[in-house]
């Protein structure tokens, strides 16, 4: 029989294992209040987002707290155009309810098109349209009207190219701070690390322009078609047209965006030096240079059918060749290099809103791009105590410094792929007498303007004029007949000789008409 004893004695042992089990359940409890206690708070979940493109324009859209509005369009960067907020009038009302969180540049093929494939073995295409994703968030309860227009910075008092709008109407209650403004004002980058190279042997003046030397022709403008790359394949050209023999002109543009066969259009392309050598697209009896005035600029590219060949060839170039490769960027005394042995150089370039942006000085921001680069420019010069390459762009000349920039060496991938022409004129000599001498004059036009002649092809006027008891009375040599004036095509050494009568005078059977010295 069991006693009162033992079952106080049994009561005890049952209870104090259930006791211990209980004190370690709150002690780790207590270890485990205490590490959340210490961990960092979890960070709020990201916003919803709500994502709209060119087909909602005029659309209306309720945000609430939370919820992000995500706007994308496409966007030409190299074009200068990129889209904004319209500051009009009801811009602060809309400030008040609507806070832009962010705006960048994509690929299409990052907003998922399957039309884009990125490509780790072609050149980048320069000038290609990109995707422009702008953000926003509400801040307060209230409706707007959210208008954004498609323009250039620095031309804010011109109509917009295009526009985009939406109701918005911003729901609450709303019980957070406002969201964080995106900061529109990007900061000048740290120093790179640049690839200088070395001097050479002769080394390198700290400091050179082209455009000092006269050899930099009127900045133009690609306008609002992505033709960077044809506008940065002329530049070279025209400039060493000056360089080599003081001839001023206008190359087409329009010519290498509707005549090329390689699919480059308003939608991006490459350098086409090869149009200025030895290419020759269908229905062209040449290869070379074609004037601004034969084939003027309409920042249209149709295909091959809208060429309206063929067109008369002018300048070609010897050769063009790239400084490093058709990859990175070479080093910079390279580059410096070939633009004192060959005049300014070919550059890609990597663009984004700060660039577009320039107001002047000194740019160094350094941009990042979903390609690496996607702009065509060309550098003319440079200067050591600054560190910067001087950059034409093809913007117009409103665009930051008279449509030049001063860019740090290494910034934005500024001298990717850098390539330079060879261009070696051939001139021909247009000799001009007067027969017998005194009798009069003769007056070309235009007068030589390469190297102390003509370049091939070019139509010269001349025009005699009798001195007082003469009178014109035909071309002699390698022209002939009573016409006055005359045109002469350059495409050989060429002498002709005005021949005059005195008044009165009766023509000689043996008039020379072939004058030799």
């Amino acid at each position: 029989m069991t006693n009162g004893a033992d079952l106080k004695r049994a009561s005890a042992k049952t209870r104090w294992p259930a006791i211990i089990l209980i004190l370690i359940s709150m002690a780790a409890l207590a270890l485990a209040s205490s590490a959340l206690s210490s961990s960092p708070p979890a960070e709020p979940p990201p916003p919803t987002e709500i994502r709209l493109s060119a087909e909602d324009h005029g659309r209306a859209v309720q945000l609430r707290e939370g919820e992000e509005l995500v706007i994308s369009l496409e966007a030409n960067p190299s074009t200068g155009y990129a889209w904004q907020v319209d500051r009009g009038p009801l811009a602060a009302q809309s400030q008040s309810i609507l806070v832009q969180t962010g705006a960048a540049f994509e690929t299409a093929a990052a907003q998922g098109s399957t039309d884009v494939e990125p490509s780790t073995t072609a050149p980048p295409v320069l000038g290609a349209p990109e995707i422009q994703t702008l953000r926003f968030q509400a801040a307060q309860a209230g409706q707007t009207r959210l208008r954004l227009v498609y323009r250039r910075p620095w031309e804010a008092d011109a109509p917009p190219a295009h526009e985009f709008s939406l109701s918005v109407e911003a729901v609450g209650p709303f019980t957070q701070p406002p969201p964080t403004p995106m900061v529109s004002a990007p900061q000048p980058t740290s120093p790179l690390s640049v690839d200088l190279g070395e001097a050479g042997p002769l080394g390198l003046p700290s400091a050179f322009n082209w455009c000092d030397q006269g050899a930099c022709t009127p900045v133009r403008n690609q306008g609002g078609c992505g033709s960077c790359w044809a506008f940065s394949t002329v530049g070279p050209l025209e400039s060493n047209m000056l360089i080599h023999g003081s001839l001023e002109k206008d190359l087409s543009e329009q010519y290498l965006l509707s005549c090329n066969t390689d699919g480059w259009n308003c939608r991006g392309g490459f350098f086409a030096h090869d149009y200025h050598e030895w290419k020759i697209p269908p229905g062209e009896l040449d290869t070379g240079a074609v004037y601004e005035a034969d084939f003027p600029y309409t920042a249209y590219s149709g295909q091959v059918e809208s060429c309206n060949a063929p067109h008369t060839h002018h300048e070609k170039i010897v050769d063009w060749e790239y400084v490093g490769g058709p990859g990175g960027v070479p080093p910079v005394a390279n580059i410096k290099q070939a633009i004192l042995d060959h005049g300014p150089v070919s550059v890609a370039i990597c663009i984004g809103s700060a660039f577009q942006s320039y107001p002047g000085g000194v740019f160094q921001i350094n941009e990042t791009c979903p390609d690496i680069v996607n702009h065509a420019v060309v550098l003319v010069g440079w200067d050591d105590s600054e560190g910067v390459w001087h950059l034409r762009n093809s913007w117009g000349p409103y665009w930051g410094e008279s449509g030049y920039m001063r860019i740090g060496y290494g910034i934005s991938s500024v001298g990717y792929a850098a390539n330079y022409v060879i261009y070696d004129p051939t001139c021909y000599d247009l000799d001009t007498k007067v027969y017998p001498v005194g009798a009069g004059t003769v007056v070309a036009d235009p007068p030589p303007d390469c190297e102390g002649g003509y370049a091939p092809t070019t139509v010269v006027k001349l025009t005699a004029s009798d001195n007082a008891g003469w009178h014109f009375f035909a071309w002699g040599g390698d022209a002939s007949g009573p016409e006055n004036p005359i045109a002469i095509t350059t495409d050989s050494p060429k002498s002709v000789a005005a021949l005059f009568m005195c008044d009165g005078c009766t023509p000689r059977a043996h008039f020379p008409l072939v004058m030799k010295d």
